[in-house]
């Protein structure tokens, strides 16, 4: 495809102060979760779907690792400031942390992450949130994908396309790229070549997508000889576009 990475210089970002009411339906502490917003429906405004992660870290000889992983599902209210613990039909998920989430319409899309035992998953589930019925599918992806991996990104381009970038399959640190075409069945991966200068590998990076097919890809980790080194000062570009992929 025809698109370009560069780099920019990132933004400065400021706090904000938000409060919401604590409850037994709250989430409680955890990492390694997403959280994604959903837009409103008809009975329901706007949400944060929080779904799994690790509500415990474990240290020991060889470091550190997550520990109680769940599969659990909760809604924020974003206009009454609440949490509810959600009871999707379906069978769900597995337990899962450092997986990746993206909206899609009124579903959330969930591909990925690490599990209890410490294996990374290449599955792909929807958690279908349409008029208000609450259900899990799992999704049947034909032909070769990004394979299992945990601490990648992932976001919808252009209302259509879910891309997926880096991560970790479990023996390396990754910094390939994949779509996946949401309105083109059999759904299909298609591993993306872009022109430019490639990012190096990485993983527990974020990105964010924009209408107009450009994907803010931040850099916050990058993998150099066994070692962990953060970069924060900038952001990788990828342009997408439909008739490009």
């Amino acid at each position: 495809m025809g698109s370009k990475p560069w780099l920019v210089p990132a933004p400065n970002y400021r706090p904000i102060g938000a409060s919401w009411d604590a409850d037994e339906d709250s989430p409680g502490p955890r990492c390694g979760h997403t959280l994604t917003a959903v837009a409103p429906t008809k009975t329901r405004g706007p949400r944060l779907i929080l779904f799994g992660g690790a509500t415990a870290i474990e240290g020991g000889a060889s470091g550190i690792r997550l520990a109680g992983v769940t599969n659990l599902v909760h809604s924020y209210d974003v206009e009454s400031k609440k949490w509810s613990r959600m009871q999707p039909a379906g069978e769900p998920p597995s337990p899962r942390a450092a997986h990746a989430a993206a909206a899609v319409g009124t579903m959330v899309v969930f591909q990925g992450g690490i599990g209890p035992a410490g294996h990374s998953t290449d599955d792909l589930y929807v958690l279908d949130l349409t008029n208000d019925k609450f259900k899990w599918h799992r999704v049947v992806v034909q032909g070769p994908g990004p394979g299992p991996r945990y601490g990648h990104a992932m976001d919808l381009i252009v209302q259509r396309y879910l891309v997926t970038v880096s991560g970790n399959d479990g023996k390396r640190t990754l910094s390939d790229a994949w779509s996946l075409d949401t309105a083109q069945k059999p759904y299909r991966w298609q591993k993306l070549n872009p022109q430019g200068d490639k990012p190096s590998a990485r993983m527990y990076a974020t990105a964010s997508a924009r209408s107009d097919g450009m994907l803010c890809f931040v850099v916050e980790e990058t993998h150099l000889e066994h070692h962990y080194q953060m970069l924060m000062d900038y952001l990788c570009i990828l342009m997408v576009s439909g008739s490009g992929l």
